[in-house]
C-alpha cells in the first residue's frame, strides 16, 4: 500500500518538473529573445526592387438632391453613402421612421432639422415613387 501513494507522488513530481521546465519564464524570455532580435532580418533588405500595386480608387456616390449636406454631414459618420444609397426604395415616411429609429434607438446626434432635410435627401434620391411606387 506505500507504494502506490510513493509512486503517485514521483510520477507527480516528474510531470510538474517537466511542464515548469517547459513553461517557465526564462524559458519564454529566451525565446522572445531569440524572435525578437534587434539584428535586422534578411527580409527588411531585399535584394530584388520594391514592387508596389495600386489599387482602384471607388468613390462613394451619394447622388445630388435636397439635403444632401445633411446626409453626408449626419449619416456617414456611421455609414458608407453606398451602403445607405443600395437601400431599397422607401416611402417618405419609411425613410423617416429608419432617421428616427437611428436617433432614438442608436443616438445619432440629428437635429430635428437635419432629420427633415436627410429624409427630403433620401425621399429623393431612393424613394418609392422612382419605382412606381407611392407618391411624393
Amino acid at each position: 500500500m506505500r507504494s502506490i501513494p510513493g509512486l503517485f507522488l514521483i510520477v507527480a513530481l516528474g510531470a510538474t518538473a517537466g511542464c515548469n521546465a517547459r513553461g517557465s519564464v526564462a524559458m519564454r524570455a529566451r525565446e522572445m529573445d531569440m524572435t525578437l532580435s534587434h539584428e535586422p532580418s534578411p527580409a527588411a533588405h531585399p535584394s530584388s526592387p520594391v514592387h508596389s500595386i495600386s489599387l482602384p480608387h471607388d468613390e462613394a456616390f451619394a447622388p445630388p438632391g435636397p439635403g444632401r449636406d445633411a446626409f453626408v454631414t449626419a449619416c456617414v459618420v456611421c455609414h458608407s453613402p453606398r451602403y445607405i444609397t443600395s437601400q431599397p426604395p422607401f416611402s417618405r415616411e419609411v425613410w423617416k421612421g429608419i432617421v428616427q429609429k437611428m436617433i432614438d434607438t442608436y443616438g445619432a446626434h440629428i437635429t430635428s432639422t437635419q432629420a427633415a432635410e436627410i429624409v427630403d435627401y433620401l425621399a429623393a434620391t431612393n424613394g418609392a415613387h422612382l419605382i412606381g411606387g407611392e407618391g411624393e
